[in-house]
């Protein structure tokens, strides 16, 4: 390698320190035993989330455009979840695919997505909502259902089981509830 390979590797390394930054950040988040550090990790990477998300070990957040990902309040993100917000077809598919593809994906509100599933770029997850494990989200998931399988549907619509007491925490649903049902 000659001295102005070098300086172009250089100059291409500097213009994209960032990317750099983004995959360090997402591989201590990968190895990471703790919800609430991996959770943090990603956000210094750029993605956008709400209070209160937690993120198991082992999830890809897209590596190239992690602002892309929006996660609401209260998503929870299982193990060996992989979320894309971009494809970049080779060569030899261009000229079927089209060029590369950036869209955003969106975890509502309250979601839970199981182990191994698989978010593809542009979907959106309802408020609510339960990916099954493994499952491969193609299209948009409506609000309040559980969906699983490849590619994933609709298996049963969700419904509320119990009603929190008003003026309940979060710390005290259960002590408020006992003392609901001495009365």
């Amino acid at each position: 390698m000659n001295s102005t390979d070098r300086k172009r590797l250089a100059r291409y390394a500097w213009n994209h320190k960032h990317l750099l930054y983004s995959y360090v950040l997402l591989r201590m988040a990968m190895i990471s035993p703790f919800v609430g550090l991996n959770a943090f990790l990603h956000r210094l990477r750029g993605v956008v989330m709400g209070k209160e998300v937690k993120i198991a070990h082992d999830v890809i957040i897209d590596p190239v455009e992690p602002a892309r990902v929006v996660l609401e309040d209260f998503v929870t993100i299982s193990p060996r979840v992989t979320i894309f917000a971009h494809s970049n077809p080779t060569l030899p598919l261009y000229e079927y695919m089209g060029p590369r593809m950036v869209s955003h994906v969106r975890v509502k509100k309250g979601s839970w997505i199981g182990t191994g599933a698989i978010l593809l770029p542009g979907v959106t997850v309802g408020e609510y909502t339960v990916v099954g494990a493994g499952a491969v989200v193609t299209k948009d998931i409506p609000a309040h259902v559980l969906a699983a399988g490849v590619p994933a549907k609709v298996i049963k619509s969700l419904t509320c089981q119990y009603e929190i007491p008003s003026g309940a925490t979060r710390d005290r649903v259960l002590v408020l509830d006992d003392v609901a049902e001495k009365k």
